[in-house]
């Protein structure tokens, strides 16, 4: 591993999800209506843990010494984001490089931000903003920056991943495809965005270093995320490995103080009810 053991355990959580999809898809007609809405729920919460916790982590500190073994990695994970990952990964890039900006001259430079569709220069509300997150526009420019960087062959093996991918889950059949995998690829990036949306909804100051975003300081759910929640710290400095979130709270604990950055009551997740 390139920064710690640790990620081995991300890399697990990845193999997880794959499996148990896999195995809900081949027992999904055998199931009740019941069952399979039980297991829907369940492996929405497993299939957004990836793009926020797995595939967020991997894109800033990619997981493995060699190269080609990320390659293979993102190549394999693709599979379970259902799109290309690198996709998302310039598009996540460009989120941190224009920090959730709000709106001037009509639009915003961070295709996610929060402000983008939001009226009088307002943040949007949580369910537009999450219903039509995977349709809006940022996949253009992400794609041309995945070509100004020549890495069009690992696109075209991410998307050639994501369609056999599809291809394979149609195998299982139709009810499989439209009942359980659709809902499950949709909903979980429903999930993504809202934990996106509340990571940055009502940040004390979207322009300041030290105050654009909000940070969730729970030991139960940062354990379980992986210090997601030190979202603050983790704008301060990107690079820096998830382990390492905390000190940077630590290291810049007077200007956090000093910009009133926001720290939540609940989980962002559940950002609704704060």
């Amino acid at each position: 591993m390139r920064y710690s053991w640790k990620d081995g355990w991300l890399c697990l959580a990845a193999a997880l999800q794959l499996a148990a999809t896999i195995a809900w898809a081949g027992r999904f007609d055998r199931l009740g209506w019941a069952a399979n809405a039980g297991a829907l729920a369940a492996m929405l919460l497993v299939f957004y843990f990836n793009p926020i916790v797995v595939t967020h982590n991997f894109l800033h500190c990619p997981f493995f010494r060699w190269e080609w073994l990320n390659r293979l990695f993102a190549v394999a994970n693709s599979v379970n984001l259902g799109l290309p990952q690198i996709l998302y990964k310039y598009h996540h890039l460009t989120h941190h490089k224009y920090n959730n900006d709000p709106v001037r001259d009509g639009t915003t430079k961070d295709p996610s931000s929060t402000f983008r569709y939001g009226k009088r220069g307002r943040q949007e509300h949580f369910v537009p903003y999450c219903a039509l997150g995977l349709f809006r526009d940022g996949t253009t420019s992400a794609f041309l920056e995945v070509k100004r960087k020549r890495e069009l062959p690992q696109f075209f093996a991410e998307l050639a991943a994501s369609a056999a991918a599809l291809v394979f889950w149609a195998t299982f059949g139709w009810r499989w495809l439209v009942f359980g995998y659709l809902p499950l690829f949709y909903f979980g990036w429903f999930l993504a965005h809202l934990e996106n949306y509340y990571e940055h909804f009502n940040a004390t100051d979207a322009g300041a270093r030290f105050a654009n975003s909000v940070s969730y300081y729970g030991p139960l759910y940062n354990v379980f995320m992986f210090n997601e929640g030190y979202h603050q710290e983790h704008h301060v400095n990107p690079q820096t490995h998830w382990t390492g979130r905390p000190a940077i709270r630590e290291r810049y604990r007077a200007e956090l103080r000093g910009a009133r950055a926001h720290a939540a009551k609940v989980p962002p997740l559940l950002g609704f009810l704060d």
